[in-house]
């Protein structure tokens, strides 16, 4: 991905939320593809998958951002793709990891708190009680911040990847003003593929009745979806701006 850019000529309008479900199957070679995508899912267990499916996710985004008729890519450029994944996972990979410091700090106070709480059993009975208390409170808000943590991470991750795949350059996706940006310019859109994305996965675990191609292409099928579905937001946005 290079690092100039290009202005992606806004059409506006709202996501064709149907066409979302039909793109794949409108692809010629859509069969080998999504097998392929699917045995890559089921190599995700030992990573190496991960990375084939990141490379690839961005290059999807890139491909419906430009408005490509066919927007699934091949899986010709294995190197590429693979070299585009590895940035699309160490992004996945360090947000996680900073947003996970917010509830990691606050059970490390709980800890400290639990173990105060042990030292005045033995010396105020009404200490120990006010403590237990406290302790109930920091439990119910540790699961109160993992909550709103993994929420955040599912509305920031997507746009942060595809910010990635919109310029080319890692640190984009640590820009954090510009990605809330983008998501402000485009909360309709933006929640619709989202919304896309959970429906699809949710059919995807029925991809065996369903799709007729088993449960890990039915996965990458989801997959596929939510990055189309990026990547039309991104073109209907005028303030967007793509790596040629």
């Amino acid at each position: 991905m290079g690092m100039s850019t290009q202005p992606i000529v806004g059409g506006g309008g709202s996501l064709d939320f149907g066409k979302g479900f039909q793109f794949v199957f409108e692809d010629p070679e859509w069969i080998k593809k999504v097998l392929v995508g699917g045995l890559f899912v089921l190599l995700s267990s030992v990573f190496v998958g991960l990375l084939f499916l990141g490379g690839y996710f961005l290059r999807l985004i890139q491909r419906a951002a430009r408005g490509e008729p066919r927007p699934l890519p091949g899986w010709d450029d294995l190197g590429g793709i693979l070299t585009d994944g590895v940035k699309a996972c160490g992004l996945y990979l360090i947000g996680t990891a900073v947003a996970a410091l917010v509830p990691l700090s606050l059970g490390c106070v709980l800890f400290v708190l639990g173990g105060g709480m042990s030292a005045l059993l033995g010396a105020s009975r009404d200490l120990a009680g006010a403590a237990a208390g406290a302790l109930v409170l920091g439990v119910v808000a540790f699961y109160v911040t993992v909550a709103a943590v993994a929420l955040v991470l599912l509305v920031f991750l997507p746009a942060a990847l595809l910010r990635l795949a919109l310029t080319g350059r890692f640190g984009a996706g640590f820009e954090w003003r510009e990605i809330l940006a983008f998501i402000a310019r485009n909360p309709g859109n933006y929640a619709l593929s989202l919304l896309l994305y959970l429906l699809a996965s949710v059919v995807a675990q029925f991809g065996i009745l369903l799709l007729c191609v088993g449960i890990f292409p039915a996965v990458f099928w989801s997959y596929c979806l939510l990055g189309w579905a990026l990547g039309e937001t991104a073109r209907r946005d005028p303030g967007t701006a793509l790596a040629p």
